[in-house]
């Protein structure tokens, strides 16, 4: 074996693979490698923190009968993630006297799995998390498992009659349930399944916002994208709400720019915007009240602390203040009371929550005399 590759070896220990795989940039301290080698995930008992190896998972795994591959689950880090992402709200509207409340919901779509969304609403009791859907099957979910009356079950998406009666049910069940209107039709068919049921909707306009944000999915945003109402499209159902005399029905306003967002320049770009047309609402004579600002707070999945795709050159912390204060400078110029806040963290609130296993399928291997030969 060249000298260079066994220099290289025998100095090798685990600060070098934490250095080599860059778990510490990337794993946010729910992960990190052992003095031994090992790969370890951070959890909590009664006693506090403690590293749990992978390699012990596996083994008890085996031992019962259990083979790789396998998805593991770990609740305690969306407990902290659930916990950091509303705190952190929290603090910015302490920090900058904001009138209102924060209450985010989480989008089924994400992990539609019993498990995961039974886990967001049990860690989110505590800060009225909700849910947001964007189906008939995922408002199903949502009404077996949604029993907080502060908690709010957005409904975006497509929505025939029964979907719009499963809302409405959800009214009289007394959840806090937005109807989100995403198409010019969509209003008169709720409008007239309400006066048939005899419920009183709470609605919601998602807009098309002309601003755009980088990365993967920034085709979901600008207004060329395909969900949402146009400025004209949302003048004209204001204008029909107007005649129906419901205006007082309409109390939310909604938009989505992209996932997985990494510059935080588009998204206090975006924020700007939103609140310049809720304040607009507001002088219009909607109710209003509450401003849904979609999902987008990304993960750092490299590390790099970037703009990158995979990346995002913020944290929790500053993302949860830019977004306070975007909205409260806008309201206070404008003389409107602050909004409850909603976000639709998917993504932040659960990427870290669960890890696929699997058994090293294959391997490449380099003989001495294939090395090059300046090592």
């Amino acid at each position: 074996m060249p000298r260079k590759i066994q220099e290289a070896l025998d100095g090798w220990d685990s600060r070098r693979s934490t250095e080599l795989y860059g778990i510490n940039a990337w794993s946010n301290g729910y992960f990190n490698i052992t003095s031994d080698g090992h790969v370890a995930v951070k959890l909590r008992n009664s006693n506090g923190a403690v590293n749990v190896k992978l390699w012990e998972i596996i083994q008890g795994l085996g031992e019962r009968g259990m083979r790789l591959p396998l998805l593991l689950r770990f609740s305690d880090l969306l407990g902290s993630r659930m916990a950091l992402i509303n705190e952190c709200f929290q603090r910015s509207i302490d920090e900058y006297s904001y009138q209102n409340v924060y209450r985010g919901v989480y989008p089924v779509k994400v992990n539609q799995q019993q498990q995961a969304v039974r886990d967001v609403v049990s860690f989110g009791a505590a800060y009225h998390h909700g849910l947001e859907v964007g189906s008939k099957a995922e408002l199903i979910i949502a009404l077996a498992t949604l029993r907080d009356p502060e908690a709010f079950l957005v409904c975006n998406g497509y929505k025939d009659a029964e979907f719009i009666d499963l809302a409405l049910s959800s009214l009289k069940m007394g959840l806090q349930t937005m109807l989100v209107i995403e198409t010019p039709d969509e209003f008169s068919l709720i409008n007239e399944r309400a006066r048939l049921m005899g419920v009183k909707p709470r609605l919601g306009l998602r807009v098309k916002l002309s601003s755009r944000a980088g990365g993967k999915w920034t085709e979901s945003g600008g207004d060329r994208s395909v969900f949402g109402l146009t400025a004209r499209q949302a003048i004209e159902v204001g204008d029909q709400m107007r005649e129906q005399g419901m205006l007082d029905n309409l109390e939310m306003l909604h938009y989505h720019v992209g996932s997985q967002i990494p510059n935080i320049r588009d998204i206090r770009v975006a924020i700007a915007e939103a609140a310049r047309v809720y304040v607009g609402l507001c002088q219009e004579g909607a109710r209003m009240g509450v401003l849904d600002i979609g999902g987008g707070l990304a993960i750092d999945y490299d590390g790099s602390r970037t703009n990158f795709p995979s990346s995002a050159n913020y944290g929790v912390a500053e993302y949860c203040a830019d977004v306070v204060e975007g909205i409260l400078q806008v309201c206070v110029q404008a003389g409107v009371p602050h909004p409850i806040i909603i976000s639709e963290s998917g993504r932040a609130l659960i990427g870290y929550y669960s890890v696929l296993l699997m058994n090293v399928l294959d391997t490449a291997r380099l003989s001495v005399n294939e090395l090059p030969s300046n090592l």
